[in-house]
């Protein structure tokens, strides 16, 4: 009775302390802390990681084209007219290959090795990393920000993400969305941002992160782990299949999360090391379902169990009934009882002597 009390315990609080198995949970962070240093083997640009960025200067063309008049010219002027030229923007390093030719997304090689890089990120920037996870590994990915004051490197903070293609794009989205003259668009996002995470796979308009677990908000150090059940896939509500790729952003601007960092107003140098692992045994992703749904099973017949062992506790075997009772017909009782030994006959006395 008591092992089976335990049992029914245990199985109830199993689901209640499930959290700490997610991607973004504490033990995975603890796990990837201690697994930030590798074999590293040189970057080939473009085919293993692929650097992009988005930066403030870029949006501007379009709403200088048309407060300056020009929609209604032939001639659309000189670039440097505008208020996208990076001269105007001296906290902005990035290259224009990675921003210009971001939506050039060849195909790039799975990783399997281990890979430490440096990227410098602008003020009010996104600088974002293009990776193809390989599903046979784990994947540790360890990002240090920091920052120049004077002649001294101090810890800067800002927010780093792990995005899908997919939901990359949406962040992009709104990035150029808030970097425009339109602030209508700031009050859609304000409503959407504190959305319940069992209706954030319905936001069309929002953005969120892989797993919604790996977004890491106002930190200078960050330590994230991933395992893949398989090749990410996107399908299509149309038709037809999308690869996903991921990327590791790092985020200087004040996007639309309430607890993300301010702008840090100086540019931010992110090192980035990229530690994969080789999975020695990978579960089929089924094997999820028929655990949950064994769970679930115990938890139903758990109780069913415990309430017959309590409705039997007590019970003693039926003894027979030494009286007549309503249960057992007398004729039952009386030939149960032991017989009387029979009277002795009265031997006849003769007569008196008169």
């Amino acid at each position: 009775m008591r092992l089976v009390t335990i049992l029914v315990t245990m199985l109830i609080l199993i689901p209640l302390t499930s959290s700490g198995f997610t991607g973004g949970g504490i033990i995975s962070n603890a796990q990837a802390a201690s697994a930030c240093s590798g074999d590293w083997q040189p970057v080939v640009w473009n085919e293993t990681i692929q650097r992009v960025a988005e930066v403030p200067f870029q949006y501007s063309y379009y709403d200088s084209y048309y407060e300056e008049d020009n929609y209604y010219e032939d001639d659309m002027g000189s670039p440097d007219s505008y208020d996208n030229n990076q001269d105007n923007y001296p906290l902005s390093p990035e290259q224009p290959y990675m921003y210009e030719n971001n939506w050039q997304n060849n195909a790039l090689t799975p990783l399997t090795e281990d890979y430490s890089t440096f990227m410098k990120v602008g003020n009010d920037s996104i600088g974002a990393l293009r990776l193809n996870l390989s599903s046979n590994h784990r994947t540790t990915i360890c990002v240090t920000l920091t920052h120049m004051i004077g002649d001294n490197i101090v810890p800067a903070f800002g927010d780093v993400y792990l995005m899908t293609t997919s939901q990359y794009e949406s962040y992009t989205q709104s990035y150029s969305r808030s970097h425009s003259d339109y602030g209508w668009w700031e009050d859609i996002e304000d409503t959407l941002k504190n959305m319940d995470p069992e209706w954030r796979s319905f936001d069309v308009l929002g953005w969120r992160t892989f797993r919604d677990a790996h977004e890491y908000e106002n930190m200078d150090e960050v330590a994230m782990s991933v395992s893949l059940d398989g090749p990410e896939i996107y399908h299509s509500m149309f038709g037809g299949e999308n690869w996903e790729d991921f990327y590791v952003v790092v985020d200087t601007w004040d996007n639309s999360h309430d607890s993300d960092a301010d702008t840090p107003n100086n540019i931010v140098n992110a090192d980035v090391s990229i530690v994969t692992t080789l999975r020695s045994f990978i579960l089929p992703p089924w094997t999820v379902s028929i655990a949950f749904l064994g769970i679930v099973g115990c938890m139903m017949v758990a109780p069913i169990i415990v309430n017959r062992k309590y409705m039997g506790a007590g019970l003693a075997t039926k003894q027979e009934a030494l009286v007549p009772s309503l249960e057992i017909p007398p004729a039952a009782v009386y030939e149960n009882q032991p017989k009387a030994i029979p009277a002795m006959p009265e031997q006849s006395l003769p007569p008196p002597s008169q």
